[in-house]
């Protein structure tokens, strides 16, 4: 015996106009079903009460209660328990899947009944969106789409100005002045964008007007739509990633800049380089804005690598992108995994099983080899350091390496007491990797460290030219010395 496996149609009821209400849409509604509207609030009314359809709304609901968090539970719970009692079409306005939340919300209650082991039948029946019907009444569109957002919901996040968007459920002044704020983040406040509005009779009020001036005296209700056109790159006020990609297009094009087309992934090493270095000073000044647009000098060098790359058909941005998303799915497996981890040298000693396990090291100095030769030998020496203690291979504490160090540092005299040049840089490096180990049980970043020193040395030695009677170079070491003293002071 087959069991009772309730069905619900779910069924879009267009615009408001009978016109735009589909046939498939009228069939499900006349099918002898029980039929529950999401609002009666709705121009298609009066055209099923001609049409003799019997239905209830469940606007008491939204009498009842204030916010969509608790109105949309009592709805589903109200469709669940009308299908127990046979077949169920739910209309709501519009299209089903276009800016309806309660039905994406119904659609997961019956997708986590079916994982339950209780299925429901369910259908969902096409309808006209008030966002497609607004685009042929005012004849505007994209090639590349378009952006279709719910007012209640929106976020600056999901704004494209790239891409034509229509915003609907604009239903009261507050929500519009709110909108209008979101909107000024992104789009320029003399933009003309379009409102429209449906009345009871079906007929469609449009306006065009400034966007600064959208919640300005004007009439919202349920119908309510806004219309935002696309830009071009020269109109927008705020870019997002894609308009970077776009634009190095263009730079690289056979009509772009000429430098920008002579440059290789050799001759561009320079500039990452220092737009990595530019980076660290920002941070060291903290300096927020600056900071800010060394971070876009940063990523101009990877989007441009990677043009470079698309046109020799070797990778592209989004090959970038998805490798990088990938590594940190992979990496963390505490988070979007099953592993458990009580603290950060966890998280790295996690990190650094599973990157050896991807590259294929079978051994711990294949894994120090992996260490790009390339980087300053400050920071190439605190890392290899760092992973061969993964290992136990490391001093207890801190004394012990500071013993090492001045050890080290005895050998240096005796290889200058030596002469032997060959000797002298063979210490030297070991008093330098010496002193390393000691940064890293302090936890200092050495090429930092020296940095800092640098500045530091800098500035001192600027003291003494400003505060020197004579020329440096008729000064004695001792008198410069005093002053070097003197800058030292803390300043009052």
């Amino acid at each position: 015996m087959e069991l009772h496996r309730p069905k619900i149609i779910i069924v879009g009821l267009g615009t408001g106009s009978k016109d735009e209400l589909t046939i498939g849409a009228l069939n499900a509604l006349k099918s002898g079903s029980k039929v529950i509207l999401r609002t009666e609030r709705h121009g298609i009314i009066p055209f099923l009460k001609e049409e003799g359809i019997d239905f209830t709304s469940m606007d008491d609901i939204y009498d009842k209660y204030e916010s969509f968090d608790e109105i949309y539970p009592q709805m589903i719970n109200r469709v669940l328990e009308q299908a127990e009692e046979g077949s169920v079409v739910v209309g709501v306005p519009g299209h089903p899947m276009v800016g309806e939340r309660f039905v994406f919300d119904l659609l997961r209650e019956l997708e986590s009944m079916r994982n339950k082991g209780f299925a429901y039948e369910c259908e969902v029946q096409s309808g006209i969106s008030h966002a497609h019907a607004v685009l042929g009444k005012i004849g505007r569109g994209h090639p590349e789409g378009l952006k279709n957002l719910t007012a209640a919901e929106l976020q600056e996040g999901q704004l494209d100005p790239g891409l034509p968007a229509i915003i609907t459920g604009l239903d009261n002044p507050v929500l519009a002045g709110e909108v209008k704020l979101a909107l000024l983040n992104v789009y320029p406040p003399e933009l003309k964008v379009i409102h429209t509005r449906y009345e009871e009779d079906g007929s469609l009020i449009l306006e065009e007007f400034p966007l600064h001036t959208l919640d300005h005296l004007r009439k919202f209700d349920h119908t309510s739509c806004l219309y935002l056109p696309a830009l071009t790159l020269l109109e927008l006020n705020r870019y997002r990633f894609r308009h970077l990609l776009e634009i190095m297009e263009i730079l690289r094009s056979p009509e772009g800049c000429p430098w920008d087309r002579e440059q290789t992934h050799e001759s561009l090493k320079q500039y990452l380089i220092e737009e990595t270095y530019e980076v660290l000073e920002a941070i060291d000044l903290q300096d927020m804005d600056k900071l800010a647009e060394e971070l876009g000098d940063l990523l101009l060098q990877v989007v441009f690598h990677a043009q470079i790359a698309k046109e020799h058909g070797e990778f592209d941005i989004g090959d970038v992108l998805t490798g990088i998303s990938q590594k940190l799915i992979r990496r963390h497996t505490h988070i979007f995994g099953s592993a458990e981890v009580d603290s950060s040298k966890q998280v790295v000693e996690n990190w650094e099983a599973i990157k050896k396990q991807e590259k294929g090291l079978k051994s711990h100095t294949q894994v120090l080899k992996d260490i790009p030769s390339n980087l300053p030998a400050l920071m190439r020496s605190y890392k290899v350091q760092k992973k061969a203690a993964l290992v136990g291979f490391d001093w207890d504490n801190v004394k012990d390496a500071a013993d090492k160090a001045r050890e080290e540092f005895r050998e240096l005299e005796e290889a200058y007491a030596s002469g032997s040049k060959e000797k002298i840089r063979e210490e030297l490096g070991d008093l330098l990797f010496a002193i390393v180990n000691v940064s890293r049980f302090l936890e200092v970043e050495p090429e930092l460290a020296l940095t800092a020193a640098i500045e530091k040395f800098i500035s001192r030695f600027e003291y003494i030219e400003e505060h020197a009677d004579k020329p440096l170079e008729e000064m004695s070491l001792e008198e410069m010395e005093a002053l070097w003293q003197q800058a030292k002071l803390p300043i009052i």
